[in-house]
C-alpha cells in the first residue's frame, strides 16, 4: 500500500489484562511508540485495562486514552470461578459499546488468555487481533485447547510472539509470527570495554537479574546457581530488581529467596531491589544478565540485555533461542539446569573477551533480525489489512 493510498486514521482498541507493568504491555507501548514516531496520527491508539490496575500510569504518562474494565482472570479459586463467566460476559458487552462509544474499528487483544474480545466478537463487536506473548503449551491442556480453538476461529488475525508460540497452533494463513521491536532509542553511550575489573572497575562482577518476582521466572534457580559460582568466584555480585505486582504469593515468593539466601550465608553479596524503570541503565551497568525463567515466549529482558550490550546467559526456555545465537552472542543453558548455569556463570564471568564479544555480537543480531521491517512495520501492515476489509 502505497503512502497515497493510506486511510485516515483510524481507532484501535489495545486490550491488556496485566494488574501491573509486564514485559508484554511494554512490548506493545514500544510497538505504539515506533507507529506514532514513524507514521504520526495514523492511527488512534486506545488502551483498555483493568480497573485498579497499577499499570495505569505508566500507560497515561505516554499520552494515551486509557480506558479500565473489571476483567476478572479465570482462576482455581471457587469463587472466582463463580464469577468468570457472568464477568466474561458482562465485560464482553462493555467492550463491544466502548468500541462502538469510541468509533473504534479494531480490537488489538494484548492476551492470549483473556477471552473478552473474543466473546466480544462472536456478539457482533469490530475486527479482533490476537497477540500471544505466552507460550501456550504451558497451560492445563483443556484451557490451551479452548483458547487455541477460539482464537483460531474469531480472530481475524492472530500474532505470535516467536516461532516457540507459533508451534502450538494449526497451520492457517491468518496465525503469523511478528517479533517485538527494538526499544526506540538509547540514552546512555556504551559502557567502556568489559576488562576484568568489572563495568564498574571496582573488582566486583555485578550479575543482574531483572524480572517480576513470580514463581516460575526462575530467581529460585539463580540463587542455587550464583552460591556455587561465588564459591568459585568471590567477586561475583547478584542483583535481583522487580515488582511483586501487589499479589500476596509473589511477596512470600520473594521471602522465601531472601530466607534461601540467608541460609546459604550470601546475604552480603546477593541483593534484592525493587521495581526499575530504568532498565537501560540497570542493564548497562551489568557485567553479565541472567535469566533462567522456566517459560518464556520471547522475553523482552534478553531482548534489551542483547540490544543494549550486556553478556546474556539465559535457559532454553522456549523464545530466548531465537532472540541469539548460543556461543556467539550468549549462553543458552538447560531449562531448570542448576550446574549447567554454574557452569556458564564462572565461565563467562572469568572471561571479560568473552563478555564483550557477546555483547557486540548480541547488539549486531538483534538490530539484524529484530529490524522495522520485520517488526513494528509488518503490523502495520496487518493493521492496514484488517481495517481495509
Amino acid at each position: 500500500m502505497t503512502t497515497s493510498d493510506l486511510p485516515a486514521a483510524r481507532r484501535i482498541l489495545i486490550v491488556d489484562n496485566c494488574i501491573a507493568v509486564t514485559g508484554a504491555l511494554k512490548a506493545i507501548l514500544n510497538t505504539t511508540r515506533a507507529l506514532r514516531a514513524e507514521y504520526g496520527a495514523q492511527f488512534d491508539f486506545e488502551f483498555v485495562l483493568p480497573t485498579g490496575t497499577a499499570a495505569l500510569p505508566t500507560v497515561a504518562d505516554e499520552g494515551y486514552v486509557v480506558h479500565t474494565l473489571p476483567f476478572v482472570e479465570i482462576s482455581k479459586r471457587p469463587a472466582d470461578l463463580l464469577r468468570y463467566v457472568p464477568a466474561l460476559a458482562a465485560n464482553a458487552w462493555r467492550l463491544r459499546r466502548l468500541a462502538r462509544q469510541r468509533g473504534a474499528a479494531l480490537v488489538h487483544l494484548n492476551d492470549f488468555f483473556n477471552l473478552t474480545g473474543i466473546v466480544a466478537k462472536w456478539a457482533g463487536g469490530p475486527k479482533l487481533l490476537t497477540h500471544v506473548r505466552l507460550l501456550p503449551q504451558n497451560f492445563p491442556a483443556p484451557l490451551r485447547k479452548l483458547w487455541i480453538a477460539a482464537d483460531t476461529r474469531y480472530a481475524d488475525q492472530v500474532v505470535c510472539v516467536s516461532e516457540a508460540v507459533r508451534a502450538a497452533f494449526p497451520a492457517a494463513p491468518h496465525v503469523e509470527v511478528i517479533g517485538d521491536p527494538l526499544p526506540e532509542r538509547e540514552q546512555y553511550p556504551l559502557p567502556a570495554p568489559d576488562g576484568p575489573e568489572g563495568r564498574a572497575c571496582t573488582g566486583e562482577l555485578k550479575l543482574l537479574y531483572l524480572a517480576n518476582y513470580i514463581q516460575g521466572k526462575g530467581h529460585d534457580f539463580a540463587v542455587e546457581a550464583f552460591a556455587g559460582a561465588y564459591a568459585q568466584n568471590p567477586r561475583l555480585r547478584l542483583h535481583f530488581h522487580g515488582g511483586d505486582m501487589g499479589l500476596e504469593k509473589n511477596r512470600m515468593f520473594k521471602r522465601r529467596l531472601e530466607v534461601r539466601v540467608r541460609e546459604l550465608g550470601l546475604t552480603d553479596v546477593v541483593r534484592f531491589g525493587g521495581f526499575v524503570r530504568d532498565v537501560e541503565q540497570a542493564i548497562k551497568s551489568a557485567d553479565i544478565l541472567l535469566n533462567f525463567s522456566e517459560t518464556e515466549a520471547f522475553s523482552l529482558t534478553c531482548f534489551d540485555a542483547l540490544f543494549y550490550g550486556t553478556a546474556l546467559i539465559a535457559s532454553d526456555c522456549g523464545g530466548p533461542r531465537e532472540l541469539f545465537e548460543h556461543g556467539h552472542s550468549g549462553l543458552l543453558v538447560p531449562n531448570r539446569a542448576v550446574p549447567a548455569m554454574t557452569a556458564a556463570i564462572v565461565e563467562l564471568a572469568a572471561d571479560p573477551t568473552k563478555r564483550a564479544r557477546f555483547a557486540e555480537a548480541g547488539r549486531a543480531y538483534v538490530r539484524h533480525k529484530f529490524s522495522p521491517d520485520a517488526t513494528y512495520r509488518k503490523l502495520r501492515e496487518v493493521y492496514l489489512t484488517l481495517l481495509a476489509a
